[in-house]
């Protein structure tokens, strides 16, 4: 504190006062400061002259000195107990959360992530501090983020969607960070590999179970032989999930018919074009196409095609029916990863996942009216299963 600042505060000769929960002398170095020999030759004065001869200037100015020396005291006494607090604040870990986006599946991840940090004790004010930074959707900014991140030494860096993940890799190769519903992290260079991936980096991803929604969308519509494919060929997450239908598929005997929308202008075109070719249209999770899932369902309604999506809240938005995961337990996952690297493991020896594989079973949404909608029978079985359905 800067002589001026106490000097005016307590009237005192003070060079300096130093706070901090290592230096408990604060109170011990202002009184010594304030009992300078002046105060203690004035006090001394004071008490050894008879009453009658006491100056009433010297006594109040004795009076002033001892109230000072009071307020001095008093005021080192606040002054390390701010400096306590701040000192017990700055022992809290930090825990920096970012997303490229806030969509409702991705809002569910970042609170599965508080929810499993909590599993762990972990919370606000309890062992962390929580730092939360969405780009709204502009990679510019994104990348501002992973930077400001870094610069205030953040312990680790919890980062939501394979964009924001890559922005994060790209600001720092040591601060740890886990990923959180990220498609594909190997065709998006967040790891090497799932076991043991080394480096600074591990997390979970959201891959979709395909084999599972193939089981279900079969249920629905059992004469399935061809199904369309609408994504932006753009997206790293899209291209992997259409290898991953390509692979399910194959052994079943159903082909997959690709129908790229570079933009969401062109969803409508694409999704017309599977029109008559194709037994069902399947929408993946994919941001360009998801944006412009209405105009899918209508061309559905329109021709009795049945529509599926990725993502089950897309059965909310008129899709038949989804089968997926359950964001906030996909969240909760990557929770305790940060929280066992809070706990002193490196990100490189703890294995990253795929959700699916984790998690004890999947949402299941179907959609009465857009299955009556788009000519499709609901078998009572995959009724009776259902987690949600949507009249």
């Amino acid at each position: 504190m800067a002589r001026s600042l106490l000097g005016r505060l307590v009237g005192f000769d003070v060079d300096s006062c130093l706070v901090h929960c290592s230096n408990c002398g604060t109170v011990a170095h202002i009184v010594a400061r304030a009992n300078s020999p002046w105060d203690h030759e004035r006090a001394s004065r004071t008490r050894s002259l008879p009453d009658r001869d006491i100056d009433k200037e010297t006594t109040m100015k004795g009076w002033s000195s001892a109230s000072r020396l009071a307020s001095a005291t008093a005021l080192a006494t606040a002054l390390l107990t701010a400096g306590l607090a701040a000192a017990a604040l700055a022992a809290d870990k930090k825990v920096a959360i970012s997303t490229i986006v806030e969509v409702p599946q991705l809002v569910e991840t970042k609170e599965g992530v508080l929810r499993g940090l909590a599993d762990r004790g972990l919370a606000p004010g309890k062992g962390i501090t929580v730092e939360y930074q969405t780009a709204n959707g502009n990679m510019p900014t994104q990348q501002q983020i992973a930077k400001k991140f870094v610069g205030e030494g953040a312990d680790v860096i919890v980062a939501i969607t394979t964009p924001t993940a890559q922005a994060m890799v790209t600001a720092t190769k040591d601060i740890p960070i886990v990923f959180a519903s990220v498609t594909d992290p190997l065709k998006a260079k967040l790891v090497p590999q799932y076991k043991q991936p080394g480096g600074n980096v591990t997390g979970v991803s959201d891959a979709a179970p395909i084999a599972e929604q193939l089981k279900l969308f079969r249920e629905l519509v059992p004469g399935l032989k061809k199904i369309g494919f609408v994504y932006n060929p753009g997206l790293d997450s899209s291209k992997a999930t259409l290898g991953w239908m390509q692979e399910q598929t194959k052994p079943l005997g159903i082909e997959v018919v690709e129908s790229p929308a570079p933009t969401t202008n062109e969803v409508i075109p694409a999704a017309r074009k599977l029109v008559g070719n194709v037994d069902a249209i399947y929408v993946p999770n994919d941001t360009t196409v998801v944006a412009a899932l209405e105009t899918i369902v209508k061309v559905g309604q329109e021709t009795k095609t049945p529509v599926f999506t990725g993502e089950t809240r897309g059965v909310e938005r008129g899709a038949v029916a989804s089968l997926g995961l359950d964001y906030i337990e996909v969240g909760r996952l990557a929770g305790h990863m940060a929280a066992d690297i809070l706990a002193g493991k490196k990100p490189g020896e703890i294995d990253a996942v795929i959700a699916y594989e984790k998690l004890p079973g999947f949402n299941v949404v179907l959609n009465k009216s857009a299955a009556e909608s788009m000519g499709v029978t609901i078998p009572p079985a995959t009724l009776a299963r259902a987690t949600k359905v949507v009249n």
